[in-house]
């Protein structure tokens, strides 16, 4: 499989099932997508989501019907079941309706990987499906990382713009003049005393010193 990030803005995600596993998935999809989630019963914590709730019993035989009286195209459909045929049957189903699967009981089309997140930064992390607990255990240990180093990020969104500006640099020109700054001690010290104002000096005379040798 190939990573991929995905805009789910606007988009139809349903959610067979009411469980934790089955609330997880919710959490994690509702902060952009349309979701859907249908189940006889919810687990605590659901009220707190932004999805429209279905309850109702679904059989196996009844996934293709049920798939088809939810409006809207369907982009993703999640069986969340503790029950594997009807996991199966929902499964199916979404194929059938040119949806992508993300099963939890086994490998679908789509993984859900571990997110470690610090402001625009985003690592995911998948084991295959072989150790959810190694992919959280790696989320957490790269978390602090990323925190260290999103104001870098800042600065060299900052940089880019100022390079940008300027028509005597050719694009490998300023690729070097960005490395140059990543590479610096001074400047990561800078950023991780909180002296962002000595930082972003010290990164443009780093920047220019360069680009006019």
């Amino acid at each position: 499989m190939l990573p991929l990030f995905h805009d789910f803005e606007g988009r139809s995600v349903v959610i067979v099932g009411g469980g934790r596993v089955a609330l997880r998935k919710a959490r994690t999809f509702a902060a952009e997508a349309d979701v859907t989630v249908v189940a006889d019963a919810f687990a605590d914590g659901f009220d707190g989501v932004d999805c429209q709730r279905r309850r109702r019993r679904v059989e196996p035989d009844e996934a293709d019907e049920l798939l088809a009286s939810l409006k809207g195209e369907l982009f993703l459909v999640i069986p969340a079941t503790d029950d594997r045929a009807l996991n199966d049957a929902i499964a199916r189903a979404g194929r059938e309706a040119d949806a992508l699967v993300n099963r939890v009981d086994e490998r679908g089309d789509t993984v859900t990987p571990a997110r470690a997140e610090s402001g625009p930064l985003t690592v995911a992390i998948s084991t295959g499906g072989e150790s959810p607990a190694v992919a959280r255990h790696l989320r957490r240990e790269i978390e602090p990382l990323l925190e260290r180093t999103e104001p870098m990020v800042a600065l060299q969104a900052d940089l880019r713009n100022r390079l940008g500006d300027d028509p005597d640099l050719s694009s490998k020109q300023r690729r070097q003049a960005l490395r140059r700054v990543i590479d610096d001690d001074g400047v990561w010290r800078a950023l991780e005393d909180g002296r962002h104002d000595d930082a972003r000096d010290r990164a443009i005379e780093i920047v220019w010193m360069g680009s006019t040798e």
